[in-house]
């Protein structure tokens, strides 16, 4: 994982990687179970029918907006069983104007076991925060037969087509980094990148269809996370994929591009990669479109707005002081130097078992605010696990808004 110092080690790779773990073995993954593996299609387990929304909330109401403080009061008063703190939060807008919020490892009460699950689901109407559960009670997208933890990266939306099943409003892709965890706390590895579909229905419940492998498993450190930030803009899905370099003192991640067709999101075999001239359907070929020295984050946002193309991540890495607005007037750029938007101090100065930290700040531009300025996201947490179960709070993301640049 990302190497600066002895002493930030620990930290840094705990906030690279999701900040918390489950109390399980790490998977014995053999050369045949890569070959077996590669580019599969999983389907739901039964218990994916039996989803549902708790507690209810109310239609939106297309003329409202919120605001950050809203959102930030709303995320005091959320008390659920199964939900009582979580990061990332990467989302996108339904047909009817609710959101869908796809989270990352999931604190519940005390009384669960495990305390701890890998991710979550939600659906928001205006302040009013449902969660999606089901009956067995577990995290919402379940390990695949690899024992991979997957972790939501980026949210969209996408109109459904014939072959999604009649009565279905809307289909939703959550790109997703298969994590393998380690015995430690802060032991995590990136394997690769799937997708998962969901389909809602008349009842406007969210189910999973099916989870599909867009890349292949690799135990390489250095291999580009795709799947990092994601954007449909008109034929194209434009898939962003970070990349640790491993150069000395070097925090930030190097930034690449690919697209898939939208007709056919989820079939990595049509896949291009900006070569930094043109297209190519050769990987290996991928050029990055930010360099590392000041590169991002290893999740982060990339939105077209207006027009404009816009990356919200810290500048440095997922530690670093600042979250950061980068704009280009195409989804491969070139991009303006990067703007410090908002203060967001990492915290791994702070002493051990003392340090609040913040992390992977996303933008939200699906959700109105009063403003009209753009809404974006910290994750929050804490390395003394113990107290993030105590002060769950701790573990919730914080809200901001900041201007969007004038064209």
């Amino acid at each position: 994982m990302l190497r600066r110092s002895a002493l930030l080690l620990p930290v840094l790779s705990l906030v690279l990687t999701g900040c918390i773990r489950l109390e399980a073995p790490a998977p014995e993954i053999t050369e045949v179970d890569r070959q077996e593996a590669a580019l599969a299609s999983t389907a739901p387990e039964d218990d994916a029918a039996t989803a549902r929304l708790e507690p209810a909330c109310p239609a939106p109401d297309p003329a409202e907006t919120v605001s950050a403080a809203t959102l930030n009061r709303a995320m005091t008063r959320i008390d659920y069983p199964q939900w009582q703190s979580a990061d990332l939060g990467a989302t996108a807008a339904l047909r009817d104007g609710r959101i869908v919020w796809a989270w990352g490892d999931t604190g519940r009460e005390k009384d669960f076991d495990p305390q701890l699950v890998d991710n979550s689901l939600m659906i928001s109407s205006g302040n009013c925060f449902s969660q999606v559960l089901t009956d067995a009670g577990g995290e919402f997208f379940p390990r695949g037969p690899d024992g991979l933890t997957l972790w939501p990266m980026a949210v969209v939306r996408l109109e459904p087509t014939p072959a999604d099943g009649e009565g279905v409003t809307d289909k939703v892709l959550v790109y997703q980094s298969r994590i393998q965890r380690g015995d430690r706390q802060w032991d995590f590895l990136f394997r690769g990148t799937s997708v998962a579909v969901l389909l809602v229905g008349a009842d406007g419940v969210p189910r999973l269809d099916r989870t599909v492998q867009l890349t292949t498993d690799s135990a390489d450190y250095d291999q580009i996370n795709w799947g990092a930030a994601a954007a449909p803009d008109g034929e194209w899905m434009y898939l962003y994929g970070t990349r640790y370099t491993a150069e000395a003192f070097i925090t930030g991640r190097e930034l690449y591009v690919s697209r898939v067709p939208l007709s056919d999101p989820t079939n990595a075999e049509v896949q291009e990669y900006w070569d930094g001239t043109g297209w190519r359907d050769d990987a290996t070929l991928a050029a990055p479109i930010l360099g590392a020295v000041d590169g991002t984050s290893q999740t982060l946002s990339v939105d077209n707005i207006d027009g404009r193309w816009v990356i919200i991540s810290k500048q440095g890495g997922d530690l670093a002081d600042w979250i950061t607005m980068w704009t280009a007037e195409s989804p491969t750029g070139p991009w303006s130097d990067p703007v410090p938007v908002l203060s967001s101090p990492g915290g791994h100065d702070a002493p051990a078992g003392q340090r609040n930290l913040t992390y992977t700040p996303l933008s939200h531009p699906d959700i109105r605010t009063t403003s009209g300025d753009l809404l974006v996201s910290v994750s929050r947490n804490t390395d003394d696990i113990d107290l993030l179960f105590d002060e769950p709070e701790r573990g919730r993301v914080l809200f901001a808004e900041v201007p969007l640049p004038r064209p």
